[in-house]
């Protein structure tokens, strides 16, 4: 049977609007009702509309009889005050029904608009956006993750040091490459994704390096759902999101990179690392989740909108936590934020932080390494360019925005992150603000960029 089209998925979402079950859209649409129920459930996106708006949204909320003490002393019951479920130790959250049966979403339900519980909806364009991007993964080969790419190093290397070709480490090893192409094996061995290297080969001279260099993704299908065009569709059920968009900058080849942020399009953050892995960005929402706390984290982090690189590539483990990693490593938390993934080699879908990283590089020249960098000295620089006034900000401060928005809670996470307001007449946005050397570092990097100075001129003036 063919695949399904747009056409029928704006059928369909149209039909759920006007209270149609599932037999009868399969019937107008000529399919099958376990294939409309799929649909349902696969491309179906999460809302918070109207969430939490009322007490409700507990399962214990009409038989609750827990009191509380207004200001007047009187008991009173705690159901009655607004939010009474924040805080609670009885709480449980409820969960539609509708939701665990035909028809699996929302759409046509005559109680949504005043519903405090979490919603689901079947929009059209982001069901055909959520296939368009399990189609097109589906076809750029595979990837795999680290723990297989070990497995393989163990048994692969030292029989290439022993003179075997891949193709018999490969007959010798079927259960762990047979899944493999020969071609990618040797590409990934010429890419130095093992230990050994190309040299190692028997006639190694003979192989040409493959066009393109694959990368290991964490989560090789970490955009299925998460393309730019699904948080277009996402943010239409949320108005008041603002994407925070997330990037990387690099400073020498494998040498020490920045994290950066850019909230709200207005305030950048930026956190220097060891190692651009998806393991460290987790770190960093961690740390940023238990700085900020849970309130705080939610506003300016609701929606985080990053590139394709592999340092982004694990989604899940940034939308939930792990409240208790010793006792009970398996259980995860949602933090009640979204990941979305800008379209590949778009970076106008993030304008508002690659304008930023216009201005780190007024300090931090490009080709300058950041391996003699501190986070002390990028909470330096990251405060001396929040404190200079932006046109875009009616010559106002990114620090005085945020904190006026975020009021005393915004900046008290400011004084943790180690940001703080420089006078206006004290900012200072050059590579000397982190001393000679960096100074002199800049200077080398600019003329070597404008074709003053080659390597060799530099080793001899040495």
């Amino acid at each position: 049977m063919k695949h399904m089209g747009n056409d029928e998925r704006n059928r369909i979402e149209f039909m759920l609007g006007c209270g149609r079950n599932i037999t009868d859209i399969a019937k107008a649409l000529g399919r099958s009702q376990s294939t409309i129920s799929r649909e349902l459930l696969n491309r179906r996106i999460e809302s918070e509309k109207h969430y939490a708006c009322s007490n409700r949204i507990c399962v214990h909320f009409d038989e609750c009889c827990l009191k509380h003490f207004s200001s007047s002393s009187d008991r009173g019951l705690r159901k009655n005050i607004k939010g009474c479920f924040e805080g609670c130790p009885n709480f449980r959250e409820a969960v539609c029904e509708r939701l665990n049966r035909a028809p699996y979403v929302c759409n046509g339900c005559e109680k949504a608009h005043n519903c405090p519980m979490k919603k689901r909806y079947y929009v059209a364009s982001g069901a055909q956006a959520n296939y368009r991007g399990t189609l097109v993964n589906s076809r750029i080969g595979v990837h795999p993750d680290a723990e297989t790419i070990e497995k393989m190093d163990k048994l692969l290397s030292p029989s290439v040091r022993n003179g075997q070709s891949v193709d018999a480490i490969i007959a010798n090893n079927p259960e762990l490459f047979a899944k493999y192409a020969r071609s990618t094996i040797y590409g990934w061995l010429e890419d130095g994704l093992f230990s050994s290297k190309k040299h190692d080969l028997p006639f190694a001279g003979t192989r040409r390096k493959p066009h393109k260099r694959p990368e290991i993704k964490t989560n090789a299908k970490c955009r299925v759902g998460r393309t730019y065009e699904d948080m277009t569709e996402w943010l239409k059920e949320h108005p008041l999101v603002i994407p925070t968009e997330a990037d990387t900058v690099i400073g020498s080849i494998s040498g020490k990179v920045l994290f950066t942020f850019m909230i709200r399009g207005k305030f950048p953050l930026a956190f220097l690392r060891d190692a651009k892995t998806s393991q460290t960005f987790t770190r960093i929402i961690n740390m940023l989740w238990d700085n900020a706390g849970p309130s705080l984290f939610r506003k300016l982090f609701r929606c985080i909108l990053p590139d394709n690189g592999p340092e982004f590539s694990d989604p899940n483990a940034v939308e939930k936590y792990r409240p208790d990693p010793e006792h009970n490593p398996c259980k995860r938390v949602s933090r009640g934020v979204r990941m979305f993934y800008c379209n590949p080699y778009c970076s106008s879908q993030k304008p508002h932080i690659e304008r930023f990283h216009l201005e780190l590089r007024r300090i931090l020249q490009k080709g300058v390494s950041f391996n003699a960098l501190s986070q002390e000295q990028v909470n330096l620089i990251m405060s001396h360019l929040n404190s200079y006034p932006r046109p875009s900000l009616d010559g106002r401060t990114p620090y005085d925005i945020f904190v006026e928005e975020f009021g005393e809670e915004g900046k008290l996470f400011l004084d943790k992150l180690g940001i703080v307001r420089i006078p206006s007449d004290e900012v200072t946005l050059h590579p000397f603000l982190l001393g000679q050397k960096f100074q002199k570092a800049a200077d080398k990097a600019i003329l070597k960029k404008n074709g003053l100075i080659t390597p060799k001129t530099s080793t001899s003036n040495k």
